[in-house]
């Protein structure tokens, strides 16, 4: 009987933490706090760059691979840096 009590207990407890107001936020405010600027959008990839670095990411979207980052380097193997243009933040 314990056990059921504390159950209960523990599942009230939870629904009660999970009644807060959730604050909107529309998706300029949201680019603009985020540490990573969108270049490139597509079905199977993004393309961001780090805000402060500058250095360039390529985000997959595939079915079983989905947010896996990789590290966008140039021919001599350094990392490919944004260098402005449409989206430059």
């Amino acid at each position: 009987m314990k056990k059921v009590i504390a159950i209960l207990i523990t599942l009230i407890m939870l629904i009660l933490c999970g009644c807060e107001g959730t604050a909107t936020v529309n998706s300029e405010e949201l680019q603009e706090r985020s540490m990573f600027v969108l270049v490139e959008d597509t079905y199977a990839f993004a393309v961001v760059y780090h805000r402060d670095t500058k250095v360039m990411y390529a985000i997959s979207r595939g079915v079983y691979n989905s947010g896996n980052f990789c590290l966008l380097v140039n021919p001599d193997g350094t990392p490919m840096l944004w260098e402005g243009g449409r989206e430059d933040g």
